[in-house]
């Protein structure tokens, strides 16, 4: 019970954090609360914690293949860290202007929206595939029966909490966009820094 939910906490807060940083789907959420109701943006919020769970399972898939290398090619290890850290720079340094673009959707359709914009928006690929090869640095998981259901279910109830609280924050969002925006990338990058700093550990180390 307790490898269970392991593997479920390991998977809803790295599918939290993944998507924090503002995107078409974040936007989307925002976008369908401001301009009709928290119902509207909680349909396209579900609908993208679904589409995440295929696109988690592709992941999977090719991450199983790559980290079978992991852990005995130090100079992959040492790419992996120093990638988490660029990104922290990149993160923390980027002048991210996102805006609520004008929706022409009716009433009625956010579902299908939802899952049009999260299909149309793969990039969740190889971000598991980046997310499960430093998992794997930390956790032997086995992503099989059980343990692959627990996983999924973290990374679908990661996603629609994510979502959900852009729901919940969308009236202070519509006006504090931008300054959200950089609050959001401040707090990512520490994040990827950390990770970038603890890989080059592990590497040195193990």
């Amino acid at each position: 019970m307790e490898n269970l939910l392991l593997y479920f906490l390991v998977a809803l807060l790295t599918c939290f954090l993944g998507t924090i940083p503002f995107g078409p789907i974040n936007l989307s959420v925002v976008k369908a609360t401001v301009d009709h109701n928290k119902r509207c943006g909680t349909e396209v919020a579900l609908a993208a914690a679904l589409i995440e769970i295929g696109e988690a399972i592709v992941a999977i898939f090719f991450g199983l293949l790559i980290s079978s290398y992991l852990e005995s090619n130090l100079v992959i290890r040492f790419i992996i860290a120093t990638a988490f850290i660029v990104l922290a720079v990149i993160v923390y340094t980027r002048k991210s202007n996102p805006t609520l673009s004008a929706s022409r959707v009716e009433q009625g359709s956010f579902f299908k929206k939802g899952l049009l914009i999260a299909a149309l928006n793969p990039q969740a690929i190889p971000f598991w595939i980046f997310a499960l090869a430093a998992i794997s640095q930390y956790f032997n998981f086995e992503y099989t029966g059980i343990y692959l259901a627990a996983f999924l279910a973290g990374v679908f109830l990661g996603k629609l909490l994510a979502l959900y609280g852009f729901v919940v924050a969308s009236g202070y969002l519509k006006t504090h966009l931008a300054e959200s925006s950089q609050l959001v990338n401040k707090v990512l990058a520490a994040v990827l820094l950390f990770i970038g700093i603890s890989q080059l550990w592990n590497a040195f180390t193990l």
